[in-house]
C-alpha cells in the first residue's frame, strides 16, 4: 500500500505523537508498504526530505494562532494535491491536523480529543487562557475531520469513549493502542541506581502532565529519604513555572530538569536505573514514555486517567494512583523504596505485557487490516 501520514507533530521527533507516528511509519515500511509524511515546516517554502526511505514532507508553517491550522491546512492541501497519483490512503494524527481537500480516502487517528485536552487543563495562567480561547477553532476543525474520515481509530479505550462529545459511539472506533521499539527499550541492563537513586519522569512540560503534583510529591519524599532524586526529562512551556516551584520548595538539589533527551539509548539508560518511572498526568492518551519504561522492566506510577488504565493492572504490573493526588504518589513511590525485591517484580510484569500487546510489529499489523478495510470500503 502507499500510505500518507499527515500529523502537526515536529521530526524528528520530540514527543510522544511525533514518535507514534515516525515509528509507526518506520515499521510499515518494513513491511513493504510506501510512506510519507506530511507535517508541519516553517516560513518559507515547503520542503522535502527522504530519511530511511520515507518522504518527508515539511509543508509551510505560519503561527497566525488561532487560525494557524487553517491556514497551514493549505499547504498541506498543496502537497496532498501533488502526492494524489502517488498515494492510496491517508493516515491522519489529532490534534492539530485539518481534513485534506481529496477524495482519496483517510482514516484518522485520535491521539487526545481536544474537548477532553483542552478541559483538562487550568486556565490559571496565560498559557491555559490562551488554549481555552483557542479551544472552540480547534473543536469545529475536529468536528469535520472526524465526519469526513472514512475509518476512525484510537490509541486507548478512554479516547474512544471521549468521542461521544463529538457524537460518535465507541462502536464506531478501532482502538489500536500504542507501540514501543522492544529491541531498543528493554530490561538487559536493568540495575537500580543504589548510590544516588531516583525516580524519574518524561514528557513535553505542559499544564496537564501533573508535574506540579509530582514536584510536591518530591518534597514529601525527600524529607523521609533524602538520598532520592527526581528527574525530570523534557522540555515545554510549563519548564519556567516549574522551576519557580522547584525553588520555592526548597527541591533544586532533588529535582533535576535534564531538558529533551534525544539519544535513546541515554534515555533508556534512565529507565533502565530508576527506583521507579512516575507518571502523573491529569489526562494523557496512551503515552509512549509509560510504554517504554515498562519495556525497560522499571516499575511504574500513574495516574489512573486515561490510556493508563488499558496497560496498568494496579499492584500487578505498576501502581495506579489518583490524578492530582502527591501524597499518593508519594505514599506509592515509599511502597517501591522500602520493598525494592517487590518492584522488580512489577516491573518485569510490566515487560511481559507489553512483549504480549504493545510492540510496533502487533500495533502495525492491526493498522495495515484497518487500512485493508478502509480501502475494500471506498470501493464497495
Amino acid at each position: 500500500m502507499r500510505i500518507c501520514m499527515i500529523s502537526s507533530a515536529p521530526l524528528p521527533p520530540r514527543e510522544g505523537i511525533g514518535f507514534y507516528v515516525w515509528n509507526l511509519s518506520r515499521q510499515l515500511a518494513r513491511l513493504g508498504h510506501q510512506v510519507q509524511i506530511i507535517t508541519r515546516g516553517r516560513a518559507g517554502q515547503t520542503s522535502r526530505e527522504l530519511i530511511d526511505g520515507i518522504t518527508i514532507w515539511r509543508a509551510t508553517f505560519l503561527p497566525t494562532y488561532p487560525f494557524h491550522v487553517h491556514l497551514h491546512g493549505l499547504f498541506v492541501d498543496g502537497v496532498v494535491r501533488q502526492l494524489l497519483s502517488q498515494v492510496d490512503l491517508f493516515h491522519l494524527h489529532t490534534p492539530l491536523v485539518k481534513a485534506p481537500n481529496t477524495r482519496v480516502p483517510t482514516l484518522v487517528t485520535v491521539h487526545t480529543p481536544m474537548k477532553t485536552d483542552a478541559g483538562a487543563i487550568p486556565v490559571n495562567n496565560l498559557l491555559g487562557l490562551l488554549i481555552r480561547l483557542q479551544a472552540p477553532v480547534s473543536y469545529r476543525l475536529e468536528q469535520q475531520l472526524f465526519d469526513r474520515a472514512l475509518k476512525l481509530t484510537a490509541v486507548a479505550t478512554s479516547v474512544a469513549d471521549e468521542l461521544g462529545a463529538y457524537q460518535i459511539r465507541p462502536d464506531q472506533i478501532a482502538v489500536l493502542g500504542n507501540g514501543v521499539d522492544l529491541s531498543l527499550f528493554n530490561a538487559a541492563l536493568r540495575g537500580r541506581d543504589r548510590a544516588n537513586p531516583y525516580f524519574c519522569t518524561v514528557g513535553r512540560l505542559a499544564p496537564r502532565k501533573g508535574l506540579l503534583d509530582l514536584v510536591e510529591c518530591a518534597e514529601y519524599i525527600v524529607q523521609q529519604y533524602p538520598r532520592y532524586r527526581f528527574l525530570i526529562a523534557g522540555t515545554g512551556p510549563l519548564e519556567k513555572e516549574l522551576r519557580r516551584e522547584i525553588e520555592r520548595r526548597n527541591l533544586a538539589e532533588h529535582v533535576i530538569l535534564l531538558g529533551h533527551i534525544a539519544d535513546r539509548t541515554r534515555l533508556r539508560a534512565l529507565y533502565q536505573g530508576a527506583a521507579g518511572y512516575i507518571h502523573a498526568a491529569h489526562y494523557e492518551g496512551l503515552p509512549t514514555v509509560l510504554l517504554e519504561a515498562m519495556a525497560c522492566a522499571c516499575p511504574v506510577i500513574a495516574t489512573a486517567v486515561s490510556g493508563a488504565l488499558d496497560v496498568v493492572r494496579h499492584e500487578q504490573n505498576g501502581l495506579l494512583i489518583p490524578p492530582r493526588a502527591p501524597i499518593q504518589i508519594a505514599a506509592a513511590a515509599v511502597r517501591l523504596i522500602e520493598d525494592p525485591n517487590w518492584g522488580e517484580q512489577l516491573g518485569r510484569a510490566a515487560r511481559d505485557t507489553v512483549e504480549e500487546r504493545f510492540s510496533w510489529e502487533r500495533v502495525a499489523q492491526r493498522y495495515v487490516e484497518q487500512y485493508g478495510d478502509v480501502l475494500r470500503g471506498a470501493l464497495a
